[in-house]
C-alpha cells in the first residue's frame, strides 16, 4: 500500500518541478472554465467555452489527420438565428439577367416590385455568417467537381452558385439535357486555373420514379425504392462535393415498389387493396439508401479520396392558405415572418428530423471507417428549414417572366411560384453555409 501511494504521489500532475508549467496551464484553463460556466451570460457561455476548448485542444494535442474535422456546428449553429435588415447591401450579388439560370428565378429582371428580399441577411445566434467570396471559393474548390442532386431546390441552389462565381470567372456550359420539365442535367466548367466543375442531376426522389415527376399531366407516382436513379448514382466516385436536396416530391400520392412487388401506397384512395404506409418511412429509407450508396461507392473508388456529402433539409413553400394557388396574393408578403409567426409545419419538421438523424448515423459510420482507412466521406446536414420557413417574401410569386407586368397590373388569377427562391436572394444563404462546411474540412 505504501509503495503504491508513493508511486501515485510521484506521478501526480504537480509532483515534479519540470511539470510546474503544465500544472499552471491546467489550473488556468480550469479557472477560466469555471468562470465561463458560472459568471458568463447564458447566451454566450457555451460559445465562449467552445472557443476556449478548441484553443486549448489546439495547443495541447497534435492534429490527428485520420479523424474527420470538427463538426461545424461545434463552432457555430448556422441553423439558429434571425433575419436582419442590412443597409450595407446596395444591390444584387450578381446579374441574373446575363446568367445561366432558369428564367423564373430572375426576380429582379422579371419586375418583382419589392426589392427587400435582397437586403435581409441571416444572422446566426452565436456567430456571423459571412457572404461567399466567389474568388476565394474558386480557389478553395480548385480542381473539384461539385454536384447538386435531387429536386428543383438543388438546381435552384446550383444555379445561384454558378451565377455568383461567374462574377469573377466565366464558365463554359459543358453539357445540357433539357426536356419539357426543363434542366434535368446541366454541367458548367470553370476552366484553368480553376478547373472547377458544377453539375446538376435531376432526381426528385433520388430513386426511380415514373409518373408525375416525368409528366405533370399524371397525378400519381410509381416509385421503385430499390433503384437509385442514373446518372447520379453512377457518377458518385467522380464527385468531390455532393449536395443532396430532396423532399417535396415525397408528399405526392404514390405507389411504392420493392423487389418488383407493391409494398404500399401513400394517399391513394383509388387503390383500396393496398396499405397506406405514409411517406415518412419511405423518405427515411431513400435517404439512408442514398447515403449508404455514396459511402460504398467512395470506398470502392480507385485510391479512395476525400468527399463532402451535404444533405439539405426541406425548404418549405409559402402558398398562403387564405388564397388559391393561382391567386395573385398567394405569396405576396414583403417581409420575413416574425419569430412568433414562423412555426415550422409538422411535415417539414418530421422530414427535417429524418435528414438530421440519417446524416448523423452516416457520419458516425464514416468516422469509424476513417480511423481505419485514413480517408473517406464527411457527411453534413445543411439545415435550412427554419431559416427558409421565415422567408415567405423570398419567392418569385407571379413574376415569372421578364418585364411581364411593367405596364399593367397583375391579374387576380395568375400562375404563381411560391416554392422556388429568387436569385439573388435567400438561396445565396444556402451557399454561404455550404462554403463554411467546405472550409471546415479544408484545414
Amino acid at each position: 500500500m505504501g509503495e503504491n501511494t508513493q508511486e501515485l504521489a510521484d506521478h501526480g500532475p504537480c509532483s515534479h518541478h519540470r511539470k510546474l508549467l503544465n500544472c499552471s496551464l491546467f489550473a488556468l484553463f480550469t479557472l477560466s472554465l469555471i468562470y465561463l460556466i458560472f459568471y458568463s451570460s447564458p447566451s454566450s457561455s457555451f460559445a465562449s467555452y467552445a472557443n476556449l476548448f478548441n484553443q486549448f485542444k489546439t495547443q495541447r494535442s497534435p492534429k490527428n489527420n485520420s479523424l474527420p474535422p470538427p463538426q461545424e456546428w461545434l463552432q457555430c449553429d448556422y441553423s439558429d438565428g434571425k433575419w436582419v435588415w442590412d443597409d450595407s447591401v446596395t444591390g444584387p450579388r450578381y446579374d441574373s439577367e446575363n446568367c445561366d439560370m432558369k428564367s423564373t428565378e430572375k426576380c429582379v429582371i422579371n419586375g418583382k416590385p419589392d426589392k427587400g428580399y435582397l437586403h435581409w441577411r441571416w444572422q446566426p445566434a452565436g456567430c456571423n455568417l459571412s457572404a461567399l467570396d466567389p474568388a476565394a471559393f474558386l480557389r478553395l474548390v480548385r480542381g473539384k467537381h461539385l454536384a447538386f442532386i435531387g429536386d428543383s431546390t438543388a438546381r435552384n441552389q446550383a444555379e445561384a452558385l454558378v451565377c455568383h462565381l461567374s462574377t469573377v470567372a466565366q464558365p463554359e456550359t459543358a453539357h445540357r439535357y433539357e426536356e419539357r420539365l426543363g434542366r434535368k442535367f446541366w454541367r458548367w466548367v470553370f476552366p484553368a486555373p480553376h478547373n472547377v466543375t458544377v453539375s446538376t442531376y435531376w432526381s426528385p426522389m433520388l430513386v426511380r420514379a415514373e409518373g408525375h415527376s416525368e409528366d405533370y399531366a399524371m397525378a400519381q407516382q410509381a416509385v421503385i425504392l430499390d433503384a437509385l436513379t442514373e446518372p447520379w448514382a453512377a457518377d458518385v466516385a467522380a464527385m468531390d462535393v455532393m449536395v443532396i436536396s430532396a423532399g417535396h416530391w415525397f408528399l405526392r400520392p404514390a405507389m411504392y415498389y420493392e423487389d418488383g412487388e407493391v409494398v404500399g401506397v401513400y394517399s391513394r384512395p383509388d387503390v383500396a387493396n393496398k396499405t397506406d404506409i405514409g411517406y415518412l418511412g419511405v423518405y427515411r429509407k431513400v435517404i439512408r439508401r442514398a447515403l449508404e450508396h455514396v459511402a460504398g461507392a467512395t470506398s470502392l473508388a480507385a485510391g479512395g479520396g476525400e468527399k463532402l456529402v451535404v444533405v439539405a433539409t426541406i425548404a418549405p413553400a409559402h402558398f398562403d392558405s387564405k388564397y388559391s394557388w393561382n391567386h395573385r396574393d398567394a405569396c405576396s408578403r414583403t417581409k420575413p415572418f416574425e419569430e412568433a409567426e414562423a412555426e415550422v409545419a409538422a411535415k417539414d419538421a418530421e422530414m427535417r428530423t429524418v435528414v438530421l438523424e440519417e446524416v448523423a448515423a452516416a457520419a458516425a459510420a464514416a468516422a469509424r471507417r476513417r480511423r481505419r482507412q485514413r480517408w473517406g466521406v464527411r457527411f453534413e446536414a445543411l439545415d435550412v428549414t427554419r431559416l427558409a420557413t421565415m422567408r415567405p417574401d423570398g419567392h418569385p410569386g407571379p413574376y415569372l417572366f421578364a418585364h411581364s407586368y411593367d405596364l399593367r397590373p397583375v391579374p387576380e388569377t395568375v400562375a404563381n411560384d411560391c416554392l422556388h427562391w429568387c436569385a439573388p436572394g435567400l438561396v445565396d444563404t444556402f451557399n454561404d453555409m455550404l462554403a463554411k462546411m467546405i472550409v471546415a474540412g479544408a484545414g
